[in-house]
């Protein structure tokens, strides 16, 4: 009997084992359907195009849909540059056609000026959207403290907004919501 008992006690430990092993996973084996791409999967899938030319990856600011504040935008330019960053203000909308970068001068104690051809007037709240949107992508991407913000030299002015010598634009957390 007890010969019986560690035989049967034996037979459920390798069905046990068997049952507890490993398997295979299944493959499917059907075609790619048309517009597939094909994937060799291994590593040269993943390796970027070595002449691929790098590309700053920078955030931009533009006045939203109904004018109440500015929506932040994640773009990419090949280098950070002041000529750069004024395309891309360009481009979003907020500097007009045509604006150039008649100077930017970076400072070590976190300060830089940043000398505009001109800045779009449309005399209302807008400016002051404008004005923020210029100074949030120059401070971010430029990790400065502040900002000062000239025209052709002198000190940015219009009919809504007037600075003076010592008047320096800081990032504006709520930029969602500035009016």
């Amino acid at each position: 009997m007890k010969k019986f008992i560690v035989f049967l006690i034996s037979a459920m430990m390798m069905v046990s084992l068997v049952a507890c092993a490993p398997t295979e996973p299944k493959v499917e084996t059907t075609a790619p359907g048309p517009g597939a791409i094909a994937s060799t999967g291994g590593a040269s899938d993943k390796v970027p195009d070595p002449n691929a030319e790098p590309m700053e990856i920078i955030s931009v600011y533009s006045q939203n849909d109904d004018a109440t504040g500015l929506n932040q935008a994640m773009d990419a330019v090949s280098e950070l540059t002041a000529d750069a960053m004024a395309d891309k203000l360009i481009e979003y909308g907020v500097l007009e056609e045509g604006t150039k970068v008649l100077k930017f001068d970076k400072k070590d104690d976190g300060t830089a000026t940043l000398d505009l051809s001109q800045i779009p007037e449309k005399g209302t709240a807008d400016d002051i959207l404008t004005l923020t949107a210029v100074g949030n992508t120059f401070i971010e991407n430029f990790e400065l403290d502040k900002l000062k913000v000239l025209v052709n030299g002198k000190d940015y002015s219009n009919s809504q907004i007037k600075q003076g010598d010592g008047d320096y634009l800081e990032y504006v957390k709520n930029y969602k919501k500035i009016k």
